[in-house]
């Protein structure tokens, strides 16, 4: 199989994404957060904006929680090109000296967050938990979310009196795909989040406010793409096969929506492709050659449609048809 996996190794080289609908380079900028990340494509795009930033050792540490004060930061500082030092406290353990008392001042201004109700303080040291972080999330980008106030039906199992105060902002960030419940439905409402995390639900607002709910489907796909090659070039057969249904699953959902957009059409061309590269691996893998050439040329198919119907996916489809075309041509070496 050395030559099924020198070809994915090609094409993880040659990857390139689409042009007009994504814009996630496939190089890890830390360490610690490898292309097959579950938050990678999100805290690379941050990364890129000057948004978040790693520790000196060049890692991220994806998993370590975030505070209130850090939290806000990230919110905050993309939206205002420039913040002074307030001149007074903003809250009495909000000190101007500290570095974060700029932006707490401007949450504060603009009705984001409000002291403790017994001693007035921020509390910017506490881990910040979802709730709190999807609230100064969606209030700090002036989210619409009248349509969210009064929601009867309960989506998950641990939320499940719809008169909490949240229940507006975790009900918006759900049904437009900013955060998802586990496989027993739960979503934590209570629990810290993580650098990754935070990461992963900030990216995916921005997205959803640029492109929408297409928008965002078709970036959750390219990460699942980016990681279907990982897992091939580590030989993580099951892990490419989960990745691969998902980024199927994702652009079929964006089709819905907009299944006129060629982009879209495109995108889901190229899914298929994938979803067949990967059937053609494991099909090598048996010995079974000759579904290997059949399984590669369904996707060097899938990767001309996609090239023809949209162009800016001309140089991702031909990487998948020179792979495929690899694929096939080892295979015929080796019956």
């Amino acid at each position: 199989m050395s030559h099924f996996k020198k070809t994915v190794g090609y094409l993880t080289t040659c990857f390139i994404v689409f042009t007009v609908v994504f814009a996630i380079p496939v190089n890890a900028a830390f360490s610690d957060v490898s292309p097959s990340h579950d938050n990678y494509q999100a805290i690379t795009y941050l990364n890129e904006k000057g948004i978040i930033q790693g520790y000196e050792d060049g890692t991220f540490k994806p998993d370590k929680s975030v505070n209130r004060a850090e939290a806000l930061k990230i919110i905050i500082l993309p939206l205002y090109e420039s913040l002074q030092a307030p001149d007074a406290n903003p809250f009495p353990d909000v000190t101007t000296d500290l570095w974060f008392a700029k932006y707490v001042k401007k949450a504060k201004d603009i009705g984001v967050v409000s002291g403790d109700g017994v001693t007035g303080n921020f509390e910017g040291s506490r881990n910040v938990n979802l709730v709190e972080y999807l609230k100064m999330l969606l209030l700090s980008y002036n989210i619409n979310l009248t349509s969210y106030q009064n929601p009867t039906e309960v989506l998950f199992g641990d939320v499940k009196d719809l008169k909490q105060w949240f229940i507006p902002y975790l009900y918006y960030a759900a049904t437009t795909n900013i955060i998802h419940a586990d496989g027993s439905n739960n979503i934590y409402p209570a629990d810290a989040l993580t650098r990754g995390e935070v990461a992963e639900i900030t990216y995916r607002l921005i997205v959803n406010i640029q492109g929408g709910e297409t928008q965002l489907y078709l970036s959750m796909a390219e990460a699942e793409m980016i990681k279907i090659l990982q897992y091939l070039n580590s030989g993580n057969v099951d892990g490419a096969t989960n990745s691969a249904a998902k980024s199927l699953q994702y652009t079929q959902s964006a089709l819905t929506i907009s299944p006129n957009e060629t982009i879209v059409q495109a995108a889901n061309s190229i899914a298929q492709a994938f979803d067949h590269l990967v059937i053609a691996y494991k099909e090598g893998l048996n010995k079974n050659y000759s579904a290997v050439e059949d399984q590669a040329g369904q996707a060097w198919n899938l990767a001309n449609t996609a090239e023809a119907t949209n162009s800016s996916v001309a140089s991702l489809a031909q990487s998948i048809k020179n792979i495929a075309h690899a694929m096939a041509e080892s295979a015929r070496a080796s019956q």
